[in-house]
């Protein structure tokens, strides 16, 4: 709102002359226009100040709500509020000249601007152009060029009134944007449904697979393998269907190579896709021959019945055997079976009876651990380190069982008598005619263990 207190003596006069004008429904004196109608450049004094008072004392509208009016309301405000003689005179009806004589330094620092009032289309400044659609952009939030074509723009356009920007570029959404950012689109990005029946629809539909190919990164060995399935997931089956006759393949021959039918560009690209299916099964059967893998052997198939059903039955396709199909892979396969018969029992007795694990007596007689163990049981009816005959022996956690005796206590009588003591893989075996009567002799002098025993009896009975 004008404030009165801050205006110059000319500007004064002036005001006093229009609410004359206005109260006491007078004509301006003669020649009240003349000077600033014959003015050349600068601020027209009289006439800003009469027209910031019309719009923003009598009319309540503020600077920054001026756009929400289109020239022709603002003019008929000025006609209303006496003001046609200086429409007239002073500015030739050019009702957005005295908007920016009124307020100069709004429109210097872009908070109203030219292209505000665009709907009686004022798109003859290819800057205001530039202005107008880089400002509807940046307030619909979009901070990549590459996003543009997603949005509806005719929505948008009509939203920040400056939708007749169109007549400028033949109404075409691409041409606008393409003005705007020069080379950064395709006329069919701007299309929600393109039409695969137009004269440049194969270059369309390359475009269309190099722009998704593209944003999806694929390789092109992962292009090579697409199906139509993944046509139809990358939105492409329409294309495929009106251009290719719902042949990937066709599709394929096109975006190599920008032909349609060629035999021998197509052959190429059947025998490429060949190689890659093949490469792909063998890349998984190394990696299912690996996990089963110790270093380069593996052994004994026959334990696993996926992996050996898996490895019969590809070794049979290719016209191989087993040992042959898993040599191709860089493996050696050691079948027990056939280790049996090469290897001495006495031999793996005797390590055994050295104390060497199976592991260690399989790599120095060049078997496998499961042979090892297969002939253990076969020839010894188990471990050679177990004692025989097995009856006379008992385990320590058979001991803990029967006497409720600590697996420390029972090993320290062990130490202490010196004891037999045999160690096996899993178990450690203890003499029952040694043991069992140094335990039952502790069970009845031990004050420890009588105390004990007690206790957990009483912790029992105050549970139940």
């Amino acid at each position: 709102m004008v404030n009165l207190f801050k205006l110059k003596t000319e500007e004064l006069k002036a005001l006093v002359v229009y609410k004359e004008v206005l109260e006491e429904d007078k004509r301006f004196p003669k020649d009240f226009w003349t000077q600033e109608r014959h003015q050349p450049k600068g601020i027209k004094v009289k006439s800003r100040i009469l027209t910031r008072y019309c719009l923003e004392n009598l009319a309540k509208i503020e600077p920054t709500g001026l756009s929400k009016y289109d020239l022709k309301e603002i003019k008929s405000i000025f006609i209303d509020k006496k003001l046609f003689g200086m429409v007239q005179t002073v500015f030739n009806h050019d009702v957005l000249a005295i908007l920016k004589n009124a307020y100069p330094e709004e429109f210097r620092t872009r908070v109203l601007k030219e292209w505000m009032w665009s709907k009686h289309g004022l798109w003859h400044d290819d800057n205001l152009i530039l202005e107008a659609v880089q400002d509807m952009v940046r307030r619909e939030g979009i901070r990549r060029i590459e996003d543009i074509p997603n949005f509806d723009w005719k929505k948008r356009l009509l939203k920040y009134d400056i939708y007749n920007v169109l007549t400028y570029f033949n109404w075409s959404i691409f041409s606008l944007f393409n003005f705007v950012y020069p080379n950064k689109f395709h006329p069919t990005d701007f299309k929600y449904k393109t039409k695969w029946a137009a004269s440049e629809s194969l270059e369309n539909a390359f475009y269309h697979m190099h722009k998704t190919f593209k944003k999806k990164r694929f390789t092109l060995d992962q292009i090579m393998m697409l199906g139509t399935a993944d046509f139809r997931r990358l939105g492409l089956a329409g294309m495929l269907m009106a251009l290719f006759e719902s042949s990937t393949l066709r599709a394929k021959e096109y975006y190599l190579y920008k032909t349609l039918g060629n035999e021998e560009n197509q052959k190429e690209i059947t025998n490429e896709i060949n190689n890659l299916i093949r490469k792909k099964r063998d890349d998984a059967t190394f990696n299912r021959l690996k996990k089963a893998a110790v270093g380069k052997y593996i052994y004994n198939l026959h334990d696993n019945y996926t992996l050996y059903n898996y490895v019969k039955r590809h070794a049979k396709a290719n016209n191989l055997s087993i040992d042959q199909f898993i040599a191709k892979y860089g493996f050696i396969y050691k079948s027990a079976r056939k280790d049996a018969g090469e290897i001495n029992k006495e031999d793996i007795w005797n390590l055994r009876k050295e104390g060497f694990t199976y592991v260690q007596i399989a790599e120095k007689l060049g078997s496998n651990p499961t042979t090892i163990s297969e002939m253990c049981q076969k020839y010894f009816g188990g471990d050679p380190l177990i004692p025989r005959p097995i009856e006379k022996y008992i385990t320590v956690q058979e001991l803990m069982n029967k006497f409720h005796v600590d697996h420390k206590t029972i090993m320290k009588l062990v130490k202490d008598n010196s004891f037999e003591n045999h160690t096996t893989i899993r178990f450690r075996y203890l003499k029952k005619s040694q043991i069992e009567p140094a335990l039952r002799k502790y069970i009845k002098n031990s004050a420890q263990h009588k105390f004990m025993v007690t206790r957990y009896s009483q912790k029992l009975r105050m549970e139940n």
